[in-house]
């Protein structure tokens, strides 16, 4: 970590180009039976079985709230010493994701300096009730960076709506789409040995110009652990608010 600037800003900047942030997810059950998403960075050992793995610094946790109109989840910095003697399960909010009711709309957002909320990535994902229309399909817009890994401009609804056109401080993605294998009888991705199990839930995101260039990857090594590998220009915040949109409840796909 750059002690040169705040938590916080670390994981509102982008990973560097040509770096790799490879992580693992883990779905816990807290001590009131909420259920919550913590993100550590990968340990030494990398990838062994998913279970039992050495893991790295805990970045962050997710934790799902209560909410009238679809969900929303906050995801905060780890507890500190002082969070866990007063009882806290999870420490300073960093950033949000919140969805519409069906589930195919999530909007992630960071706090700012000032403390309010700024709008940093839309990810859809296409109507496709019982799965009956293939894999699932989502897009993502997020804001693009500057030269030094730093956000632009917050989103604004007025560019979200016309995100086809060109536009300097918007990147588009899409998922990648997977190839029918006839041997297994399902559709799959190459995920490079980082991923172990099939699952709806398992994506990588491209830009529509190279997609090779897998900006975020997301997928199960076991249950309840996954793997979150994110490259530039994608930030920390934004790609876990993309894998906390992924593993969430969905009305209108699976």
């Amino acid at each position: 970590m750059n002690g040169n600037i705040s938590r916080i800003e670390e994981l509102k900047r982008s990973v560097p180009v040509a770096s790799v942030l490879q992580c693992r997810l883990l779905r816990v059950v807290l001590e009131n039976k909420r259920t919550a998403l913590d993100l550590f960075e990968e340990g030494r050992e990398g990838l062994v079985n998913g279970v039992g793995d050495r893991l790295g610094p805990w970045l962050m946790r997710a934790v799902r709230n209560r909410s009238m109109v679809g969900h929303l989840y906050t995801i905060h910095n780890p507890p500190s010493r002082n969070d866990v003697r007063n009882g806290r399960t999870y420490g300073e909010a960093v950033g949000r994701v919140a969805s519409n009711t069906m589930g195919t709309k999530y909007t992630i957002s960071e706090r700012s300096d000032a403390n309010k909320w700024q709008d940093v990535c839309v990810v859809t994902y296409d109507i496709n009730f019982m799965g009956k229309q293939g894999p699932r399909k989502m897009t993502a817009i997020i804001r693009a960076v500057d030269e030094h890994g730093c956000v632009v401009e917050p989103l604004q609804p007025p560019s979200l709506v016309r995100h086809k056109q060109p536009n300097a401080h918007i990147v588009g993605l899409e998922s990648k789409c997977p190839r029918w294998n006839s041997e297994t009888g399902s559709f799959g991705l190459e995920f490079f040995n980082r991923v172990l199990m099939s699952s709806v839930k398992n994506f990588q995101l491209v830009s529509p110009h190279d997609v090779d260039y897998v900006v975020v990857q997301f997928g199960k090594v076991a249950d309840d652990v996954f793997t979150m590998d994110a490259r530039f220009p994608m930030t920390p915040i934004m790609a876990f608010g993309i894998a906390v949109s992924s593993m969430d409840h969905k009305l209108a796909c699976p």
